[in-house]
């Protein structure tokens, strides 16, 4: 029986005791000295089985030197958190990185397969992610290492196939598939098993815990942000995996370590947990977090939300080749917009769709639970709270959350409040709804009030509002087709005067038309060369053909992203007006005209006194009126 108190190393609780060594060649040598007394373990089998795991962990070469100097050739360069992160788990071989959301878990994970890779360590690893964040994964792997990855997919027979081609390498896959290739997996023998998100196994019962726990590779890693959220059962759990010893007895857990309230004894705990979970804070890395840091949040679709999105498809579809074989009229170019505008705002869940029939009940409801909000085909509701509770809660900070929508942020809002509520906290909005004194108040509470900690703000606070001194974290419910509105998002609080590093979260929908622009745009939105180059005083559209060509892009799914950066010099100003449009009046009709040929006419110059004067050949200033025309009954029928 373990003490209740200490480390607690079942190796000293043999009888007749026996002093147990530290170093690792000494243990071992104790451990092959008992195991040849017990024999063959039929009077003591218990005994037999923990000296046998014991001797096999032992044995595992303890030599770092070859994988960390692989960590050379890595694409990126890691922080020194990070590098402790990785030389943990060379070392121990198993471990819990349990390091605050936006340390980069991720990042150490892969330099950990990098370096064990390239050390001729492991030859086989699979990774198992949350169905939406395999994308992702695929595309930080690529980012960081040349090891070779591929993600698996598709039915029983692509994924064997995908098993047995892949003799040397990595696979990254998601745990509803692991529960159904649980024998395929086992018999493909990985040597290292990475697990994303692992408070998935924070139940004992389920099938997802079930299954990983029949996985036997020597190297495990296990990430997660939130190794417990209500029970010491659930740490558990997961660490059992990673460590079946470190906190047996379980039964004792309970009685021993809860109390009234609250948890007792959690110095035991601290101890017993050292040697397989590593957790850093923010705060306990803070010199060393980049400027700025930007994440990319994956969230699954629902059936419900790829249903609707598909149903767009074919309208857009049409009107893409229409517009491949001639000139699309004003009215079919904002039916387009108005299509592809619809599409994101399904991205953004099935609330917002359906907001003025649902919104009368919600409303009622004071502080939503989340089968609620699971109930509302709108995942990203459930992952902004998340973010909300490990950033405002967990971590104290104060952040922004932007949306394009008005209705989101109220969606937003509503599925915060109880949680910030249990934190004494609240929120406040800048959406261009409010007075001019309650917009200032707002501004003034979110500087200088401790209790207001979430600013939900539309794009009509993404210019002018300076918020530095208030906030360094900013959560983005959606991107927006221009990455020039992305960043002037983010210079809120990413400018002079900010004295800590920042965090941004971009929220993206996989597998829809948001992660297809998100292609489009590229991947680090934080480069944007703008609509004028700098240098001339004209400016150069892109051809109505090229935008078509990357609607076209849009609807197939392009593999991978575009080479250039042609995507962000698009007619914004034509994309933004049919975004806030679900519905259209109709506009007038008009001949066919060549928006490419159009703009391409205009002229703009910059004047003395710093503005802009834009000069139009008479034959297309009524063309461009007709143009504007229609914009002008779109706008009227989005106020209506």
């Amino acid at each position: 029986m373990r003490p209740l108190t200490g480390v607690g190393d079942w190796l000293a609780q043999v009888r007749p005791p026996v002093p147990v060594p530290s170093k690792p060649e000494k243990r071992l040598a104790l451990v092959e000295y008992l195991l040849g007394e017990v024999r063959d373990g039929r009077r003591e089998p218990a005994l037999h089985a923990l000296l046998r795991e014991e001797r096999r962990r032992l044995q595992r070469p303890r030599d770092v030197d070859a994988p960390l100097k692989a960590l050379g050739s890595l694409k990126q360069r890691l922080f020194p958190y990070h590098r402790e992160g990785v030389y943990r788990f060379l070392v121990q071989g198993r471990l819990l990185l349990a390091d605050d959301m936006g340390l980069g878990k991720t990042a150490q994970a892969i330099a950990s397969c990098h370096s064990l890779w390239h050390a001729g360590r492991v030859r086989r690893g699979l990774i198992v992610v949350p169905a939406a964040l395999k994308p992702q994964w695929l595309r930080e792997w690529q980012s960081f290492t040349d090891a070779p990855a591929k993600v698996v997919d598709g039915g029983p027979e692509l994924r064997g196939g995908a098993f047995d081609a892949c003799k040397r390498g990595f696979l990254i896959t998601n745990y509803e598939q692991l529960i159904r290739d649980v024998d395929l997996v086992r018999a493909w023998e990985p040597d290292l098993v990475v697990l994303d998100e692992a408070q998935r196994m924070k139940n004992w019962a389920t099938k997802t815990a079930l299954t990983v726990k029949r996985l036997d590779p020597p190297y495990r890693l296990v990430l997660t942000g939130t190794p417990m959220e209500n029970r010491l059962e659930e740490l558990a759990s997961i660490v059992e995996w990673v460590d079946d010893l470190a906190l047996e007895p379980k039964w004792r857990l309970g009685p021993w370590h809860t109390s009234p309230g609250g948890a007792r004894n959690l110095d035991t705990l601290r101890q017993r947990l050292s040697g397989c979970m590593l957790r850093r804070v923010r705060q306990d890395v803070l010199s060393q977090l980049p400027e700025r840091t930007d994440a990319r949040v994956g969230v699954e679709l629902t059936p419900e939300q790829q249903a609707a999105q598909a149903e767009l498809d074919p309208s857009i579809a049409r009107l893409a080749h229409i517009g491949k074989k001639r000139p699309l009229t004003p009215p079919e170019f904002l039916k387009l917009m108005q299509l592809l505008a619809t599409q994101r705002i399904i991205s953004n869940g099935m609330a917002q769709l359906n907001f003025d029939e649902v919104w009368p009940d919600l409303a009622k409801i004071e502080r939503p639970s989340e089968s609620t909000l699971r109930g509302l085909a709108s995942p990203k509701l459930l992952e902004l709270r998340e973010l909300v509770e490990q950033i405002v809660v967990d971590q104290g900070r104060k952040v922004v959350v932007f949306s394009q929508w008005k209705r989101m942020l109220k969606l937003a809002e509503w599925a915060t409040r109880g949680l910030l509520a249990r934190a004494s906290a609240r929120a406040a909005f800048f959406t261009g709804d409010e007075g001019p004194k309650r917009r200032t108040q707002n501004i003034v509470d979110f500087h200088d009030d401790p209790a207001c900690r979430v600013l939900f703000a539309t794009d009509a606070g993404g210019v002018g509002l300076n918020l530095q001194r208030a906030a360094n974290a900013c959560i983005n419910l959606e991107l927006p087709w221009n990455p020039a509105v992305l960043e002037q998002r983010i210079g809120r609080i990413h400018r002079l005067g900010q004295k800590k590093p920042i965090d941004v979260y971009n929220l993206v929908s996989e597998g829809g038309i948001e992660s297809r622009i998100a292609l489009l745009v590229g991947g680090k939105q934080a480069i944007f060369k703008g609509l004028f180059d700098g240098t001339s005083d004209t400016v150069s559209f892109e051809q109505s053909g090229s935008f078509l060509s990357r609607i076209e892009k849009v609807v197939a799914a392009p593999t991978e992203a575009p080479a250039d950066d042609a995507a962000e010099r698009e007619v914004e100003a034509l994309v933004a007006a049919a975004d806030e449009a679900k519905d259209r009046a109709p506009a007038p009709e008009a001949p066919p005209v060549d928006v490419g040929k159009l703009f391409a006419a205009l002229k703009v110059e910059k004047t003395k006194a710093g503005g802009l004067r834009i000069e139009a050949p008479p034959d297309a200033a009524s063309t461009l009126a007709a143009v504007f025309q229609g914009f002008a009954h779109l706008l009227q029928a989005a106020a209506k």
